[in-house]
């Protein structure tokens, strides 16, 4: 099974499917997908996509990231979950245009960004879990690059599904390997790659101040999970209370994503590919 999913004017389409767990499971292939902005689709790309027989899609950005580039491939009989929220809560506009910017500080400002992802996110992430629970898959998450809000989500969903940290880190990070941000950033000035309302602020920092902002770093994953520790005592304590996942809710989600086991049948073969 292929993990990445080559699409003509797709950016980051990935298969969280071959994901082995800590007790012996695997999650199913073709089930769900992770992706950055899906608005350059090319016909074969949208027939490709249709055959996957996708049911939702939850897309992570704002209003104005949906209306700057608009999703059109998927029809009615598709689900969508979308929200209109407050576009600050993504701009590092503020610290990247202080004097003295630096790839450093623009390390320190993603690290707190993502230590402040997975609660300001919570009701996105709440009903993402919510239709996994109830089975309304195939289901495909994203946002306009794929990395920060998807990289979250999909790295709460694995862990929740009880991937290991050094899986969850690698499909993480995977996005430095298959989406070039830097190109897409220069080549599409008019589009969003999911760190504010407006990118010319981006363009206008050198590439290596740029980097730490377009990068995947597993730092900022782990950042993340440890500010989840501290508030909420561990994964289940913020599944629970920030999520409201129950324990009935989280075994239907792995029942729905999960091979009862990694012999059952000839899909649990397929090898992780990254």
């Amino acid at each position: 099974m292929e993990r990445v999913i080559p699409l003509e004017g797709g950016l980051n389409f990935r298969d969280l499917g071959g994901y082995e767990t800590r007790d012996g499971h695997r999650v199913r292939w073709r089930c769900l997908f992770r992706s950055g902005v899906m608005s350059r689709l090319t016909a074969a790309d949208e027939t490709r996509l249709r055959s996957f027989g996708i049911r939702a899609i939850c897309d992570l950005r704002t209003r104005l990231e949906r209306e700057r580039e608009t999703l059109r491939w998927a029809g009615e009989d598709v689900m969508r979950l979308e929200w209109d929220y407050d576009p600050r809560h993504l701009s590092l506009r503020s610290a990247a245009s202080a004097p003295g910017f630096s790839a450093t500080l623009a390390h320190s400002a993603m690290v707190e960004f993502y230590r402040a992802l997975p609660t300001r996110f919570a009701p996105q992430y709440g009903a993402l879990f919510a239709q996994l629970a109830a089975g309304t898959l195939p289901l495909v998450f994203g946002c306009s690059a794929g990395k920060d809000r998807t990289g979250m989500a999909a790295a709460l969903i694995l862990a929740s599904l009880g991937v290991s940290t050094k899986d969850v880190l690698l499909d993480f990070t995977l996005t430095n390997r298959v989406a070039d941000l830097e190109r897409v950033l220069l080549a599409r000035p008019h589009g969003s790659l999911g760190l504010g309302e407006e990118q010319s602020y981006l363009r206008a920092l050198s590439p290596e101040v740029r980097a730490p902002l377009l990068r995947a770093a597993p730092e900022y994953l782990e950042a993340a999970f440890d500010q989840i520790s501290r508030d909420h005592g561990s994964l289940d304590g913020y599944l629970h209370d920030q999520l409201h996942v129950t324990d009935d809710s989280l075994y239907q989600m792995r029942a729905h994503l999960l091979l009862e086991d990694l012999t059952s049948t000839s899909e649990a073969l397929g090898r992780t590919q990254s």
